[in-house]
């Protein structure tokens, strides 16, 4: 899943997306002046986040580009594939993860700026020296070397293990591709080996469960995952 995530946060520096505030992932046709006239808080952040879109946009980005603030970076990533239940803010995402030393900084972490003991703006360790954020209005979406953060945060929603069911839309993750792997491997036939939780994973699941004495609900939990010796 971190793979996962980071892959994600890439994608969005290479389609130059942008920051708006309270933006959560909306792209074209969503993006335009008045919606984000209707995000901004002043005609003055209005304007530079407009100018902005606008740049990229004539710079041949905008049927690609997203648009975020700093915490709708991650939590658009995070209720995708069921990490988190309810959107948060900088605040809340550091609520969710254990602090940890800057030294101890690896993919998949986050990185807060605090201002009286609150966090109020968030970012994303690609690896131990460089971070992925919704930087600003006048810059959107970039990729930094680590400075300038005052405390550093380990997701704890990145160790634990997820139920993966059969829901709409579908769930996917590398999560979701190892459960199919391992059914395949003891027997199962999950269907196509792309990550995404279909009716022939749920069938598969559900098999496997009556045959070694689970609860043959098709969720893969967590006793379904050990027992095919899928742990966090």
């Amino acid at each position: 899943m971190i793979e996962t995530f980071i892959e994600y946060l890439k994608e969005q520096v290479r389609n130059h997306s942008i920051y708006v505030w309270g933006a959560q992932g909306q792209k074209k046709p969503t993006i335009t002046e008045e919606w984000i006239r209707k995000r901004e808080k002043t005609r003055k952040n209005a304007d530079r986040a407009i100018a902005h879109w606008k740049k990229e946009v004539r710079e041949g980005y905008g049927d690609v580009l997203r648009a975020f603030d700093c915490s709708g970076l991650g939590t658009y990533f995070f209720l995708k594939h069921d990490l988190i239940d309810h959107d948060l803010s900088a605040e809340g995402l550091r609520h969710l993860c254990d602090k940890i030393p800057r030294n101890d900084l690896r993919a998949g972490d986050l990185v807060f700026r605090m201002n009286g003991g609150k966090a109020v703006h968030v970012g994303y360790a690609i690896d131990k020296d460089r971070v992925i954020e919704a930087k600003g209005r006048d810059v959107g979406v970039v990729e930094s070397r680590v400075s300038g953060w005052d405390r550093f945060g380990r997701p704890r929603f990145f160790t634990s293990i997820r139920l993966l069911k059969l829901r709409f839309p579908y769930m996917r993750g590398d999560d979701v591709l190892k459960l199919q792997k391992e059914l395949k491997r003891n027997g199962y036939d999950p269907g196509q080996l792309d990550g995404i939780f279909g009716r022939k994973t749920q069938r598969a699941v559900k098999q496997y469960q009556r045959d070694h004495g689970l609860k043959a609900d098709g969720i893969a939990g967590k006793r379904t995952l050990a027992s095919l010796g899928i742990v966090p």
